[in-house]
């Protein structure tokens, strides 16, 4: 029998590629036999990527918040079977804490990027028919968590635009779907909590029934996402939370 979850010939893009999920993404790829390209801004840890895979796999070293930067990249790209969005920025903030800086700087990443990135791959029809667009999001984009607004809106308008690129994207069999972490032990994670207290984030990870997630924890469901196994899947947001937020 034909494995499911074999990527064999295919190429998918990844943003975010230098660390946790974009990083473990990109292993999964390989070991799954497809080829991917790694966009981050760290070019050390894309080598490092690239040495780990052992696959003829690209990397390009790319800001996604200049939009010039995606316009060039789209133009050196060979055709993809798929796009991977990992990328993005977490900062907590309270409602009277928000700054236009703020605000921008988190859209840029989180949001306009992608939307532009696959505007410009469409134009160039640089994505195959039959293709997977899986954008990761969070499940801060569906429940109301104090200090977290910009980033939220930010993930849940991924949340929002999946749902119409499914729609309008389906004629040509390209599936979109999001992942909705929650708490995963990433360098970004590590970083939006490093002011807060042991005792806090114990406290926060009991309400976890799984402890905690690991970047592989969720790299692996988008692999999924990617194959052949979810072919009659799109417009769906895939929570992986370790059971967050289906307890009281």
């Amino acid at each position: 029998m034909n494995n499911p979850f074999d990527l064999t010939g295919k190429t998918f893009l990844v943003t975010g590629a230098s660390s946790g999920i974009g990083y473990e993404t990109c292993l999964a790829i390989s070991r799954q036999g497809g080829k991917f390209i790694a966009i981050a801004r760290r070019s050390d840890l894309l080598i490092k990527l690239i040495n780990e895979s052992n696959q003829d796999n690209l990397q390009y070293k790319l800001d996604l918040s200049d939009i010039d930067n995606i316009k060039n990249l789209v133009e050196l790209i060979p055709n993809i079977d798929g796009v991977v969005h990992c990328a993005g920025i977490v900062s907590l903030a309270p409602l009277k804490f928000y700054s236009e800086e703020l605000m921008n700087s988190i859209r840029l990443v989180n949001f306009d990027s992608i939307v532009y990135l696959i505007n410009q791959i469409l134009k160039k029809k640089k994505l195959n028919k039959a293709a997977s667009i899986v954008l990761t999001t969070s499940i801060a984009g569906l429940f109301g968590m104090k200090g977290n607004g910009i980033y939220a809106a930010s993930k849940g308008a991924l949340i929002s635009i999946s749902k119409v690129w499914a729609n309008e994207l389906a004629v040509n069999r390209i599936r979109v779907n999001c992942v909705s972490p929650g708490m995963v032990k990433t360098e970004i994670t590590n970083k939006s909590i490093e002011n807060l207290s042991i005792e806090v984030i114990q406290e926060d990870e009991k309400k976890y029934p799984l402890g905690y997630g690991e970047a592989i924890q969720v790299a692996n469901p988008i692999i999924f996402l990617l194959s052949e196994a979810s072919s009659w899947i799109t417009g769906q947001n895939l929570v992986l939370d370790g059971g967050r937020t289906s307890i009281i």
